[in-house]
């Protein structure tokens, strides 16, 4: 029972995870001194901005497909046809929504940032939202090849990494920046098609009514990466509008430290989401998070005490004054591991995957709105921010366990 358990495709699934988690942190550790160093706090600060606007960008063209989708090919893994066509469709919609991004992005650079980036810079960021709207991590995730996605991601930031070095030693400017993330992020887009028809699925000609269903099917898992948007990514562009680039520098430098972290404890939800969907078996879940809750904890309070070592190595001296923001993210790095299991593996178990949504709506809510209070009475600052992110996270988490908990006690599901 354990042998064929250790076999099966969950520990193939969390070994590639593991394997692409680390690579997704290992490349920017080595990227990010030499950004530091080669750009100053302020021009660092701006280009955290500019990527948090294409991780907007990302989330709109992306649509919630990458969970609503996930779902649709873990259950019809076995109908090609279906697939393809579902593949088409999706493509379709992203590309429209691709074209809307880009105007608007567009639009919102010329208004907000017209005296820090250049016209070649901006023709930069629009190809970047064409090209990553095609990254299909949903497909491989939904099919259990989560090695190709692995393989994928590793090709392309070594090329990253490589380019950012060589060039960016030759050419001190932030366009460099923008220029080898546009590379990376086609070679992803490029290589993930080409591997869809690889393991033996295709792409069909979409249908206006098959889009238009996956679009309202999808919608409300939109809304949910929204309001993720607005407790995450919106803060380094609100840190940055009011108090400038070098303070959305410091708070994006502790923020990666944390999403580095975070990124590594995520392995289990991303493994455990689509076997649940397929097995429904929450006891497993909640013993797995149970049992790794402590290990987390504690590897939070170790790298605690060497805040202003990790900061050192990363960033350089400029950056020590975010020393108690990166504790406070370690703080909320324990929150979110339970969170993020608690979130779409759980519901899905449950199958009331929506009411996942539905608690990251709320918190979505809840954060803008206190967003808006420390607007209102002068008190935007990075401490007081992060503090409004802790708060909605613990809410999402009791939200969740007291749903789940009501879920199992009353209602019957299949």
């Amino acid at each position: 029972m354990h042998k064929k358990f250790l076999n099966n495709k969950l520990i193939k699934n969390a070994v590639s995870l593991g394997i692409l988690q680390i690579s997704n942190y290992v490349f920017p550790l080595l990227i990010w001194p030499l950004l530091a160093k080669f750009l100053g706090v302020e021009n660092f600060g701006l280009v955290m901005i500019v990527f948090s606007i294409l991780t907007l960008a990302y989330m709109f063209t992306d649509f919630g497909f990458n969970i609503s989708v996930t779902h649709l090919v873990a259950q019809y893994y076995n109908d090609r046809q279906r697939i393809g066509v579902l593949l088409g469709n999706i493509f379709l919609i992203k590309l429209i929504l691709s074209v809307i991004v880009s105007v608007a992005t567009t639009a919102y650079i010329l208004v907000e940032l017209s005296d820090k980036i250049d016209l070649l810079a901006l023709i930069f960021i629009n190809i970047t939202i064409f090209s990553q709207a095609f990254h299909c991590i949903w497909f491989f995730q939904g099919i259990e090849r989560m090695g190709v996605v692995t393989k994928v991601n590793i090709i392309a930031k070594i090329g990253y990494t490589i380019l950012v070095f060589i060039i960016l030693s030759l050419y001190q400017h932030i366009n460099v920046v923008f220029f080898c993330f546009l590379i990376n992020q086609t070679i992803v887009a490029v290589l993930f098609i080409i591997n869809i028809y690889k393991n033996g699925f295709f792409v069909l000609n979409p249908t206006f009514k098959g889009s238009w269903r996956e679009l309202k099917y999808s919608f409300s898992f939109f809304i949910s990466r929204i309001s993720v948007s607005v407790y995450t990514t919106v803060n380094v562009l609100i840190l940055g509008h009011f108090l400038g680039t070098s303070i959305a520098g410091l708070y994006s430098a502790a923020e990666k430290i944390y999403s580095a972290v975070n990124g590594v404890f995520g392995i289990v939800a991303q493994t455990m989401y689509p076997y649940m969907v397929k097995t429904g078996n929450i006891k497993l879940l909640c013993m797995v998070v149970g049992l790794l809750s402590i290990p987390v904890c504690f590897m939070c309070y170790i790298l605690s005490l060497y805040v202003e070592e990790i900061i050192l190595l990363l960033f350089g001296n400029d950056f020590l004054s975010a020393n108690e923001l990166v504790k406070q993210f370690l703080f909320l790095a324990c929150i979110t591991f339970v969170s993020f299991n608690m979130g779409y593996p759980a519901f899905s178990a449950i199958k009331r995957v929506k009411w996942a949504n539905y608690t990251v709506v709320i918190g979505g809510l809840l954060h803008l709105s206190g967003l808006f209070i420390l607007i209102i009475l002068n008190q935007v600052n990075m401490k007081n921010v992060l503090l409004m992110v802790i708060f909605t996270e613990s809410f999402i988490l009791l939200c969740r366990i007291f749903l789940i908990i009501f879920f199992l006690r009353n209602v019957k599901y299949i």
